[in-house]
């Protein structure tokens, strides 16, 4: 259990990672002046500046049906920082449960 706690502890920190450049590279768009805060929606930054990410337009859609297409067209710095609020929450929990739980020793 406490390898799967661990493993969720970091892939949430990867995830995190991954939000923030994303953060960083929709703010960079909307200072630049390409697009304006409330044009920047989660399936704009996903069909023309990050394409390879579509997938996630596709599962999220799929799995959420109608909330899910009301989600994608949330501005990106609204739902952002939320997912990497979330994520950073999600890995602190892992982290401490992990953290209480005692480590098992290989020559048993």
């Amino acid at each position: 259990m406490r390898n799967f706690l661990l493993a969720i502890f970091w892939i949430s920190n990867i995830g995190n990672v991954i939000q923030f450049l994303i953060m960083v590279s929709a703010g960079w768009l909307i200072l630049s002046g390409d697009y304006s805060f409330f044009e920047l929606n989660v399936v704009l930054f996903v069909t023309e500046v990050t394409p390879w990410l579509r997938w996630i337009e596709t599962i999220i859609i799929a799995v959420l049906g109608d909330l899910g297409r009301w989600i994608l067209s949330i501005p990106i710095f609204i739902i952002s920082p939320i997912k990497f609020i979330a994520g950073a929450l999600i890995g602190w929990w892992a982290y401490a449960a992990a953290k209480n739980i005692p480590v098992e020793s290989a020559y048993h």
